[in-house]
């Protein structure tokens, strides 16, 4: 995760996503939502354009033949794929200052085998979207909201105008907020929200909530169920979180965790309090805890992260949380689709991220685990931006994808983890000889 806030650096993928909501009685509320008026202002912006929308990542159909029942085994894929929603909004003067952008990501998940799993996860993420939207509390968390937004950014502009700061002060203002899949299989998908908002001011404020979602049956994890004894689960957290700021093997806690600006002086208390609900996640080989701002330290320190291993919670937390059995060999290759025989492999998705790009398909040769495609940026190295689409497993299958790929710069990633739980990144990207597609290596040097 410590390269998500990156992530505000680089919008795209331009989606709207819809999603039909029913269920439980909280989210029954939202059936009869309407998004409430834009402020008096809006009849000012005229020149504002309306959001532009692609397709979103587009996932299978459950096949007729699966029944309501789910018994998770490796035959069942958990895919997540990734639509982003983006607004521009310009100055009510001209129309030609950018004075907001509003933005939010969209999970959409399929758990082959289990629709009813994974309509009641989309449905939650559905309130989530409405509160970002509206501002309204549907119970599911607090935002701003798009109306509120809107009007502070125009009042914002007419300061900057008439106090004849242009030039000192920006005229934009923004809500942008960015889902990570941290983990996604048979037992657990799990959804970090990295929110940033800048509403005037030196700086912007920005914070990270996590849910985390049982696979089997869509309810949302509190860390009252992770095991049996809650109370020595929580108690072990923090023990081995103290643990890690006390022994601060690299330097990281002695910068980010100070505290003489904590309450009393009293750090421990201050860790302990960070095991909570909505401030964690839960990867592969363990859970992370996060921190809002201020709150363990100064803003300069960001949002303080604990990582605990799996290993260190033997004991104490359930096993069914642990990540299943990895074996097998795979790799993956790059094919056009017009190279591509009938019948030669399943194509278990297709991700779209430009129409009229090329049609490349993106096969796994055998088995591997945690499939990413990601969008990539470079700075020394080459770093996740975007996540596009998540799946828990591949073998023998292909994923079509749509893109544009540019000589010289790599834009898209695959990453993968082998049988022997060894980590893979690799870039798409051309050859550079005869302008053929191909998969290198994370560590070469950019171009371009």
């Amino acid at each position: 995760m410590e390269n998500n806030m990156k992530k505000f650096l680089a919008f795209t993928l331009i989606i709207i996503l819809s999603l039909t909501l029913c269920g439980c009685a909280r989210i029954e509320k939202l059936r009869d939502v309407v998004l409430p008026p834009l402020p008096e202002v809006t009849e000012e912006l005229e020149n504002t354009p309306a959001p532009t929308a692609t397709p979103a990542p587009t996932l299978l159909p459950v096949p007729e033949s699966v029944t309501a029942s789910y018994n998770p085994k490796l035959a069942d894929h958990v895919i997540v794929g990734v639509s982003s929603t983006r607004q521009e909004f310009y100055d009510p003067q001209n129309g030609t200052e950018l004075i907001l952008t509003f933005a939010y990501d969209t999970p959409v998940v399929y758990i082959e085998g289990n629709d009813q799993a994974s309509s009641a996860i989309n449905e939650y993420i559905a309130a989530l979207d409405e509160t970002y939207n509206t501002g309204n509390d549907y119970g599911v968390g607090t935002a701003l909201g798009l109306n509120a937004m809107l009007e502070m950014a125009t009042d914002h502009y007419g300061y900057v105008i008439n106090s004849c700061l242009e030039g000192e002060l920006g005229f934009e203002l923004s809500a942008v907020r960015s889902a990570y899949i941290t983990r996604a299989d048979e037992s657990a998908i799990s959804l970090a929200f990295h929110s940033y908002e800048y509403t005037g001011g030196a700086h912007g404020m920005y914070s990270v909530r996590g849910y985390v979602f049982d696979t089997e049956t869509g309810i949302l994890l509190s860390l009252d169920d992770l095991g049996a004894d809650a109370h020595a689960l929580k108690n072990a957290l923090g023990d081995y979180m103290i643990k890690l700021y006390e022994a601060d093997e690299n330097g990281y806690y002695s910068e980010t965790v100070l505290p003489d600006i904590i309450e009393g002086g009293d750090y421990a208390s201050a860790i302990r309090a960070l095991v909570r609900d909505g401030s964690w996640c839960m990867e592969q080989d363990g859970l992370v805890f996060f921190s809002d701002l201020f709150e363990l330290g100064p803003y300069s320190s960001g949002i303080v992260e604990f990582h605990i291993p799996f290993a260190e919670l033997a004991g104490v937390l359930d096993e069914k949380w642990l990540p299943g059995e990895k074996n097998g060999e795979g790799s993956f290759s790059l094919r056009m689709l017009s190279d591509v025989t009938d019948g030669s492999a399943e194509m278990i998705d297709r991700v779209v991220l430009a129409e009229d790009g090329e049609q490349i398909c993106l096969v796994a040769e055998g088995i591997v685990y945690d499939v990413r495609l990601s969008q990539v940026g470079y700075s020394d190295r080459f770093y996740e931006t975007d996540q596009l689409w998540v799946c828990s497993y591949m073998n023998d299958c292909m994923l079509q994808i749509s893109a544009h790929i540019p000589e010289g710069m790599p834009e898209l990633m695959v990453s993968y983890t082998d049988g022997e739980g060894q980590q893979h990144r690799l870039l798409l990207t051309q050859s550079g000889e005869d302008g053929s597609l191909v998969l290198v290596g994370d560590d070469i040097e950019a171009v371009g």
